[in-house]
């Protein structure tokens, strides 16, 4: 993929592609929307998977201060090696020539986890042999399945200030809270709020939900360690309780007795 932005001037004869460069990035204007947004994913953009294809489908990014428009899917090949891979996409430094000033746009499956200039992540995975990559989930604790699984977490989504999780994770989140008997008000509001947002939640805002909620500050704000602490507050609300909580449990009450 190439992203071609028209140069008009005095004299250039207006040619078949540059018309149609033209009408592509009309969108453009939308930068000064988002200035002071971070970096990520804008809309769509959405991930599947075929046997040995992982599937980029048609969506907006913004880079840069840029709005990238990827018209139609773009697509990687993939194959078990039992190591993480990322899957990342990377654009070029910005070039011209006499018609244009571009970017190139492309996918690579990559075992460096660390991000370069010019990259994104997209999701990463673990694939076993004889298995097939899924991108469906059975519930929120599945989005962090170790195996065989696209693991969207780390994918920054465009958000004022700083990137935030992608809305499909924390609209799962909200989903299943609001299954939950006897959840308080303060959950219910911001499960509801979740929901009826028509843009990803920010970051800002779910610190401060689990900041709140669990009495305590969150140091690490990544996007892994807001999902763990969302999980947290899901499995509690579920009943579950893991192995650490129930240990404190048991010895809070030996003292006690």
């Amino acid at each position: 993929m190439i992203q071609l932005v028209p140069l008009i001037s005095e004299g250039h004869i207006l040619t078949r592609p540059i018309l149609q460069a033209w009408s592509d990035h009309v969108f453009l204007v939308d930068e000064y929307l988002y200035k002071g947004y971070a970096d990520g994913i804008l809309a769509g953009c959405e991930l599947t998977t075929t046997e040995d294809t992982i599937v980029l489908n048609e969506g907006l990014m913004f880079f840069e201060n840029q709005v990238f428009l990827f018209k139609e899917p773009m697509m990687v090949k993939y194959e078990p090696t039992n190591t993480t891979m990322v899957l990342k996409v990377c654009f070029s430094n910005e070039m011209r020539d006499a018609s244009y000033r571009y970017r190139e746009v492309d996918l690579v499956l990559s075992e460096q986890l660390t991000l370069q200039k010019g990259e994104l992540e997209l999701c990463r995975f673990k694939l076993q042999e004889g298995a097939r990559l899924r991108y469906l989930y059975q519930d929120f604790e599945d989005r962090n399945t170790e195996y065989d699984t696209l693991n969207t977490i780390h994918t920054p989504y465009t958000a004022k200030g700083r990137s935030t999780l992608s809305p499909d994770i924390t609209r799962g989140f909200a989903r299943e809270m609001l299954e939950q008997e006897n959840i308080c008000d303060f959950d219910a509001l911001f499960c509801l709020q979740i929901l009826a947002a028509d843009k990803p939640i920010t970051k800002d805002a779910l610190v401060s939900y689990i900041e709140h909620r669990e009495k305590k500050k969150l140091e690490d704000t990544s996007n892994l360690r807001i999902y763990c602490e969302l999980l947290r507050v899901l499995q509690r609300e579920k009943g579950i309780l893991k192995q650490e909580e129930v240990q404190k449990k048991k010895q809070w009450k030996i003292k006690v007795d």
